[in-house]
């Protein structure tokens, strides 16, 4: 290696080390549209943390739900809406043509939501920690069916990050039962047949 190449070398290293590269975070674009986010929701099951067995070639346990619910329903769906409003969170659960029927009727429950939440415009641009929202507590009737309509604000969030301009990321959402603390519904699919 000659003296020119050395010297080269030498002021790349000496320039990365005094002046640090600069990370930038690339905001949404603005023209970026996300106004509703809405999931299905599936019975929660425990997951498999140590596998006992093997089927179809890959580590499984059995079912359980020693730390989830495990209530039956069947319908599960929460919508979270952009603009801020009574009804920007609807949650909706089904149990009357369950087996067994209703068998939510007189569960106390509540939407728990994790946000990450981004000011876009204005100043400073920051991103928060992320905010765990705990909706109203939903008494589900006799029927064992329950809607619920609340804004974000209804549920815990800071007016602060609750304005419309701002990127809300839904970073988990699940319908957890008061009684047990224990999670009830969680967003997946599920096909019949």
């Amino acid at each position: 290696m000659n003296m020119r190449s050395l010297a080269i070398v030498a002021i790349a290293v000496g320039v990365a080390l005094i002046h640090p590269l600069r990370l930038e975070a690339v905001g949404p674009d603005v023209n970026l549209r996300a106004v509703v986010y809405g999931t299905n929701l599936v019975q929660a099951m425990d997951q498999c943390t140590f596998s006992i067995t093997n089927v179809g070639g890959v580590a499984a346990c059995p079912q359980s739900n020693s730390s989830t619910d495990g209530t039956h329903f069947t319908i599960g769906r929460v919508t979270i809406r952009g603009m801020s409003g009574r009804g920007q969170v609807s949650t909706v659960l089904k149990s009357s043509r369950a087996t067994p029927a209703g068998a939510l009727a007189n569960k106390l429950v509540h939407t728990m939501i994790v946000l990450r939440v981004t000011r876009t415009n204005g100043t400073p641009l920051v991103t928060w920690v992320d905010q765990t929202l705990n909706c109203p507590n939903i008494l589900v009737p006799f029927t064992g069916d329950a809607n619920q309509k609340v804004s974000l604000l209804d549920c815990g969030l800071a007016l602060t990050l609750a304005d419309n301009t701002t990127n809300k990321e839904i970073v988990s959402v699940q319908i957890v039962d008061n009684a047990s603390s224990k999670p009830l519904a969680v967003p997946g699919v599920r096909r019949l047949r």
